[in-house]
């Protein structure tokens, strides 16, 4: 019977590539991967002739029986671009496949962006939500970003150079008093991080490059007291209702963001918002 072994590669240096991991990409008969291209990269480093299949996020649903079969006979390596497979990439459903037709999935540790950005962030809680990549559209950001105000977890995206100016400065609007640790091509040449603190300004040029690990630092003590007041309620159901949400959904957003009763809020959308209409 065969396996599926899911193998981190490197997300930067190419050091940072287990012995294990070397050796099960030598040893599988097909090594799953995104991109053939950049995984012959790697294996060429490594002096590795194997065997690659293309699995993304295009073909993954098709691939996935004759998978099933073959792995009766044949053993498997799954990999990505770089990094840990299925966190943010493709291979899950894969994997959830496999484990509901009884079939051996092995995974091994190795470089994780996601990790490495946490450990060299200073947090202390050690008690994160993970976002993956944000939405793309504003009216998306900001509908998820209002769904996590209330989290006392620090929270960590992921983000791509042509879009983490717009995203870090939407952050900075929601989470005014929240430290924002920005980490840049984190394992690579031009390795950076940064502690945003508020009131400060973006410590980012346009130009910028490489890809972004993001952490928001949760502000307990500003959760505990955000404002109440009539005021701030009109302000956030003025917003909502700007980005072309209907008065009861604007309602629900402003409850959840404020902590407060629907009925309230909805009392004072009646009162400012209803009539106006």
């Amino acid at each position: 019977m065969g396996e599926l072994y899911i193998v981190p590669t490197p997300i930067g240096n190419l050091e940072d590539i287990t012995i294990r991991a070397k050796n099960i990409l030598s040893k599988v008969d097909i090594i799953l991967c995104e991109d053939t291209r950049r995984t012959l990269q790697l294996l060429n480093h490594l002096d590795i002739k194997n065997k690659l299949i293309s699995l993304n996020e295009h073909n993954e649903e098709k691939k996935i029986d004759s998978i099933i079969t073959e792995i009766d006979n044949k053993s498997f390596a799954l990999v990505s671009d770089a990094g840990t497979p299925t966190i943010s990439d493709p291979g899950s459903k894969l994997i959830r496949s496999l484990l509901k037709n009884k079939k051996k999935v092995i995974p091994l540790p190795g470089a994780s962006s996601l990790i490495a950005a946490y450990s060299a962030s200073g947090l202390r809680k050690n008690d994160f939500i993970f976002n993956g990549f944000p939405p793309r559209k504003n009216q998306e950001i900001k509908l998820l970003l209002n769904e996590l105000k209330n989290m006392k977890k620090d929270i960590i995206f992921y983000e791509s150079p042509l879009r983490v100016i717009k995203f870090l400065n939407l952050l900075r609007s929601e989470f005014k008093d929240s430290n924002i640790i920005i980490c840049r091509e984190i394992s690579k040449l031009h390795e950076e991080i940064i502690l945003w603190e508020p009131n400060n300004e973006l410590p980012l040029n346009k130009e910028v490059r490489g890809e972004f690990v993001i952490i928001v630092e949760r502000n307990v003590n500003a959760i505990n007291n955000i404002s109440t007041s009539e005021d701030e309620i009109i302000l956030k159901l003025k917003e909502f209702t700007d980005l072309g949400l209907s008065g009861r959904d604007s309602v629900k957003e402003v409850s959840n963001y404020l902590g407060l009763n629907q009925k309230k809020i909805y009392n004072i959308y009646i009162k400012r918002f209803a009539k106006k209409g």
